[in-house]
This record gives C-alpha cells, sequence and structure tokens, in this order.
C-alpha cells in the first residue's frame, strides 16, 4: 500500500471539479466567461444595494447583531466667567439591528439539451440566474429602506365608532419608539406619540410588523377613511400642497424638479453626506417622463455633467443630484385610483450592507472544498455574490446544478442622535402620481 505524504493532503487537484464537467463547460470555467456572464447579468440590477456601507459580519457571533452609532453634544457658546464646569456633559447613542438571513436560487440545466442547442442553454441558464441574483438582493435592501423610509406616515383605511383602535394601511414606523437610542416595541408603558389629522394622540400596540393592520390608540375617537397618522419622528417626505399621504394625491399631483430640490435643501439642512459631492434620485421611467415636462428640469438638464459612478443608468448629474433610473421603486394606489410614484433621494448611509464572510471557504479543510465550484462575484464594493456550479449527480452524468447564494441583510440607521426629532435623515421619498 501506498503511504501518502502530508503534501498530498494539500494537492489542489485532489478534487478537480473542472475534470468532473463536461469538456465544454470546463474550457468556459478556465478563461473567465461563466464569471463574465454572470456578473454582467448581475451588475445593471444592482441599484439599491450599490449605495450601502459595508459592515461585514464575521462567524462564532450568533444571528442578530445590534450596532451603535453615537450622536453630537451640542455646542457650548457661554463663557464659564471663570467659574468651574458645572458636571459632565453627554451625548446620545442610538442603536439599530440585522439579522442573518440566507437567499438564493438555483437552475438545473441538461447538457445534451444544450449540447443540441445553437448557443449555449448553461450560459443562457447562468445570465438568467444572474438576473434574478439582482432583482432579489435589490429588491430586499429596496424593501428595508422603504420600509424605514416610508414609514412613520399611514392612513385609515375604513371608518368606525368611536374606540381606541385605527385600520390603516401600512403599521410600518409605529410598532417601535427608542427608549434611550435603543427601539423598543411601543406599549402602554412606551407609547409612540401621533397626530391623527393634526391632533395629538399616541400609539401603544400594533397588530402587524409591516404593511396592512391596526394602531392601538391612546385616546379613542371616530375614525373616518382617509384620516392621515403621522409619527411625531416620522421622516421626511416630499409631495405637492396640501397633500398629507399617498391617500390624496390625484393625477394632477405630477413630478417636478421643485419636489426634488426640496428633497435636497432638506438632507443639505441634516448635513447629510454626498455620494461623491451629489445626492442620487433614483427615479422610475414614470418619474422620468413627468420630469422632462418641467420647464425648470429641462433648463437644469442644459447644464448636466455625466456621471462617474452609474455610467449608462444616469440622466446626469446637475441640482445637486445625480439622477439614476430605477424601476425598482414601489408605488401604492390613492383613494382617487391614481397610481402614487415613490421616486427617492438618497445621501451616503442611508442603508448598510451587513454580509457574512466566508462564505467562498465554508467547506476548507472538508476534504471536499473543491467538488463543487465555488466563486464569490463582487456586484458591488459591499456586496459580493456566490456562484456555485455543482457536478452532476445524476446516474448519466449530463445535468449541471447552478446556484447563486447570498448570506447577509441590510440595515437602516435611523441618526436619532442628530438634527430634529425625525428619524432616517439620510434619504428623503418623493410622492407623486
Amino acid at each position: 500500500m501506498k503511504l501518502t505524504t502530508r503534501a498530498d493532503w494539500f494537492r489542489l487537484d485532489r478534487h478537480d471539479v473542472r475534470s468532473t464537467l463536461p469538456a465544454a463547460i470546463q474550457a468556459i470555467m478556465q478563461n473567465g466567461m461563466l464569471d463574465r456572464v454572470f456578473r454582467d447579468a448581475l451588475i445593471p440590477g444592482f441599484l439599491f444595494p450599490a449605495i450601502a456601507d459595508s459592515e461585514p459580519w464575521q462567524g462564532a457571533l450568533g444571528d442578530t447583531k445590534t450596532f451603535t452609532r453615537k450622536g453630537l453634544i451640542a455646542p457650548t457658546t457661554t463663557p464659564l466667567g471663570g467659574a468651574d464646569i458645572s458636571g459632565a456633559s453627554t451625548y446620545t447613542v442610538e442603536q439599530w439591528s440585522v439579522t442573518m438571513d440566507q437567499y438564493g436560487l438555483s437552475v438545473d440545466t441538461n447538457m445534451i439539451q444544450s449540447a443540441m442547442t445553437l448557443a449555449s442553454k448553461f450560459l443562457a441558464d447562468v445570465q438568467t440566474l444572474g438576473i434574478n441574483a439582482a432583482q432579489s438582493l435589490n429588491q430586499i435592501a429596496r424593501n428595508k429602506i422603504y420600509r424605514a423610509y416610508a414609514g412613520g406616515r399611514t392612513w385609515a383605511t375604513a371608518s368606525g365608532s368611536s374606540d381606541t383602535s385605527i385600520v390603516v394601511a401600512d403599521v410600518s414606523g409605529f410598532t417601535r419608539t427608542l427608549v434611550n437610542g435603543v427601539p423598543t416595541a411601543v406599549s402602554g408603558s412606551t407609547p409612540l406619540t401621533v397626530s391623527i389629522t393634526g391632533v395629538a394622540n399616541t400609539v401603544t400596540g400594533t397588530s402587524a410588523q409591516s404593511g396592512p393592520g391596526t394602531l392601538t390608540l391612546g385616546t379613542a375617537r371616530v375614525d373616518t377613511a382617509g384620516d392621515y397618522v403621522v409619527a411625531q419622528n416620522a421622516p421626511t417626505s416630499v409631495r405637492t400642497a396640501a397633500r398629507n399621504t399617498a391617500y390624496d394625491i390625484t393625477t394632477a399631483d405630477v413630478a417636478t424638479l421643485a419636489m426634488f430640490r426640496a428633497a435636497v435643501v432638506r438632507l443639505r439642512k441634516m448635513n447629510v453626506p454626498t455620494n461623491g459631492g451629489y445626492y442620487t434620485a433614483h427615479i422610475p421611467p414614470d418619474t422620468e417622463a413627468e420630469l422632462f415636462a418641467d420647464a425648470d428640469f429641462k433648463q437644469a438638464l442644459q447644464g448636466r455633467q455625466d456621471s462617474p459612478v452609474w455610467r449608462d443608468l444616469s440622466i446626469g448629474r446637475f441640482s445637486g443630484i445625480d439622477w439614476v433610473r430605477n424601476n425598482e421603486t414601489p408605488t401604492v394606489t390613492s383613494n382617487s385610483g391614481a397610481t402614487v410614484f415613490r421616486p427617492i433621494v438618497v445621501g451616503d448611509g442611508a442603508v448598510v450592507a451587513a454580509p457574512f464572510e466566508g462564505i467562498g471557504s465554508l467547506l476548507a479543510g472538508t476534504g471536499v472544498e473543491d467538488v463543487p465550484s465555488i466563486r464569490m462575484i463582487e456586484a458591488a464594493p459591499t456586496t459580493q455574490v456566490a456562484l456555485i456550479v455543482r457536478p452532476p449527480s445524476d446516474r448519466l452524468q449530463q445535468v449541471i446544478s447552478t446556484s447563486w447564494a447570498y448570506t447577509g441583510d441590510f440595515g437602516v440607521p435611523s441618526d436619532s442622535g442628530t438634527g430634529d426629532a425625525a428619524l432616517y435623515k439620510r434619504a428623503v421619498m418623493v410622492e407623486h402620481a
């Protein structure tokens, strides 16, 4: 019997996945074509994760992580006048959490079918998988951003008699209140101050964590469909004058440059950092079409600069904004039946990506680390997606399984320790029909 040496244990070709694959696949993996096809399909749809800051998550730390950010101390402009400093000052802190989840999808390719087609079905499957990964992760990050920045402002969806409950379109932004900077579930002892049609009230409970639900109030009232409910710490959003929520918006409320200028003013007042000198407006095609009908927008467009960041996705840089086409911004429906579009203007640090580190080396040291091909494809500086090719497991050795996987989460800092009482100050949502 031949004895193996220590060097044999670590031979990289001991479990070579390429040798188990059809010759055509070996050539594709050797020249990097597979990576390029997947990455080219991934990047164009990777808009919201691309603006995220990165906070990588190391192993052995559980599945939930709490981040802490400190606030500032107010400037001192009063002279001491020869007296000693009376007491020590403190500063506020805020906390937000992310929870590890895994996302992914697989496609099986029968290499007999791929060999019979004029174009490689395997490459087509990988490309389609890349598009799916981009759209999936883009919407995951988008939902986290919009849940925060569209939260805290809703409306009653039903009329009722005098009681302490109100059925609303969305409970997001009403489920928690900050207690010493820590997000705490609303209750009778930790109520959230709100106003309902301009009258002060409190929320002491919710029936859900997001989406349609019921708010429990501290003071009974008679509800009327359309009554607007605004949390005291609701993020700032922009819509035409006299429209309190999306419920009131009509088809006459079109997008204008003035609305986006108001968003920029808000961000600058809150000292929100820019992305390379400009804020970024993510706008859908409908918003773009309406803006091109606005005289102020067309005049500002004449002095635009090209965007070095977004390239083909950018309309240009002007009015302090990098205008980016994004067809993934969500919509809602107003009471009049109008579709309400929700473009958003974001500054630096509006969302934080928390990817789990080491996904590409989970099999290291197991002896089978080279059986599947696992490569990390960088779609954005903060986010990598695993592209996994598994050798055939069927008896005829002709069905290849290709998968993408992402493990991590996206968090939204509240910035409660600086500026005014509003939470989530690093972006401003614009609403129009």
